[in-house]
């Protein structure tokens, strides 16, 4: 096989790959083997038919299959090789003037293809001389009054209330459909539960005044926040939507308030903490708010670090200025389904930070093992489904690690991870103190940022 590369300019090459006979021919003539001995044909016994009856039966199909199957290795080993440092994928220059393929007559095949090619440049904003602040959170008494509520309030009790409802509370009704100001005959009839802070404003007000046997009309459609009308038959009417040739129902509806259900947050004491820190964990008030104390800053390093590193990227796209070949690349992404203009200028951005993390990663010598990538995976089944049991969580993890899409997100992730573990271990980092509030701030910025 013979390669030559052609520059077209800076950033672009003309590749022509040269497939040999002597690349294909011993592949070619196992493959025509193969067909002898599963051919059946009239006249010879299984797997004796003449070799040349079948080069003339299968050998074309048989050669095609051969050269290609060369020539796609060559292509996945440029693409992941990195003798050429390509950008995207190789677009094939030949595909309306393909080599013609002749069994009786092997030939040396061409084939061309234009690449992209990542510009030469020394990565910038990753040595000893770069500085860069990390937050330091300070933990409130506030923030761990905030944690003790919602903790009061997770191992709490649902009661009946009569009572006039307050926020929070889950309230039930029972919907019957209008016609006019009176209850329709034979009309739709529900019932459902709902929290008050997913009702519409319009409702809220009134509401919090009612209890229990009080009534209201609401609009079906216009009563819960953002909720799709499909829902609204399903969810709460609990019903198919009628279709558009069947009578309509109304939107009014009378609610009559059936139940209501409030949350009756735990005491703040020993049997609680038992719940929730384990068995004789922490034996006091003091001791427990601590503990509290520390989950939260544990919490918000990990937060603040997450932060620091995509500010470690922002700096290192803004510190390292360099062009791609976006003619190419418009090419190759446009060549199935044209991609808008504000697409475009996002995933240049997002082809350029490739480019910078592809340099470091090699810098800072960062591989990622095959056991990494599976407890990536058992994490993530971990995160979604807590309680999923052992066999279940490894056979799905399993399952992940043979499909090469995921895969490669996994890789992705984890060297994203160890690479900037190690960008901190080199660049000077300073502490800078912040509250709460000021770090959400900025989390809030990063996020418009970079969306």
């Amino acid at each position: 096989m013979k390669i030559e590369k052609k520059d077209l300019n800076a950033l672009t090459a003309e590749l022509t790959i040269v497939i040999e006979k002597d690349d294909y021919l011993s592949d070619f003539n196992q493959q025509i083997k193969t067909y002898q001995q599963k051919s059946a044909m009239k006249g010879f016994r299984k797997g004796k038919t003449p070799i040349g009856l079948v080069k003339k039966m299968y050998g074309s199909a048989a050669l095609q299959e051969s050269v290609s199957k060369i020539l796609s290795n060559k292509i996945n080993e440029i693409i992941s090789g990195e003798e050429y440092q390509i950008i995207g994928e190789p677009l094939f220059l030949d595909e309306d003037n393909l080599p013609t393929i002749d069994y009786t007559d092997p030939q040396d095949y061409s084939y061309r293809f234009e690449i992209g090619l990542e510009p030469e440049f020394d990565v910038q904003g990753a040595s000893e001389t770069d500085t860069y602040s990390q937050y330091k959170v300070d933990i409130s008494d506030e923030m761990i009054d905030e944690e003790v509520a919602e903790m009061c309030k997770k191992f709490g009790n649902q009661i009946e209330v009569d009572d006039t409802i307050v926020e929070n509370d889950v309230v039930y009704v029972k919907v019957s459909e209008l016609e006019g100001k009176n209850i329709k005959e034979g009309g739709v009839e529900s019932e459902f539960s709902f929290n008050i802070d997913k009702v519409e404003e319009a409702y809220q007000e009134s509401i919090l005044k009612m209890k229990k046997g009080d009534s209201f009309d609401m609009n079906i459609f216009k009563f819960e926040k953002d909720l799709p009308e499909d829902n609204v038959y399903k969810y709460l009417l609990k019903i198919d939507k009628p279709a558009e040739e069947d009578a309509q129902i109304s939107e009014m509806f009378k609610a009559e308030i059936t139940k209501v259900v409030r949350n009756e947050p735990s005491e703040f004491n020993q049997e609680l903490f038992d719940k929730y820190f384990g068995k004789d964990a922490v034996k006091s008030e003091d001791e427990a708010r601590e503990k509290i104390k520390s989950f939260i800053d544990d919490y918000f390093t990990t937060e603040t670090v997450n932060y620091l590193n995509r500010e470690i990227m922002e700096a290192l796209v803004a510190k390292n200025q360099f062009d791609l070949p976006e003619g190419f690349i418009k090419k190759w992404i446009n060549k199935e389904k044209e991609m808008p203009e504000d697409q475009f200028e996002n995933f240049i951005k997002e082809m350029k930070w490739r480019v910078i993390k592809k340099k470091l990663v090699k810098q800072f010598e960062v591989n990622v093992e095959e056991q990494e990538i599976l407890n990536y995976f058992v994490n993530m089944i971990r995160n979604y489904s807590p309680y999923i049991d052992e066999a279940t969580l490894k056979n799905t993890a399993f399952s992940l690690m043979k499909n090469r899409e995921q895969v490669n997100s996994a890789i992705e992730a984890v060297s994203s991870g160890k690479l900037f573990d190690e960008v901190r271990k080199v660049v000077k980092i300073e502490s800078e103190d912040i509250d709460k509030d000021g770090f959400t701030e900025k989390v809030k910025e990063i996020n418009k940022r970079m969306q």
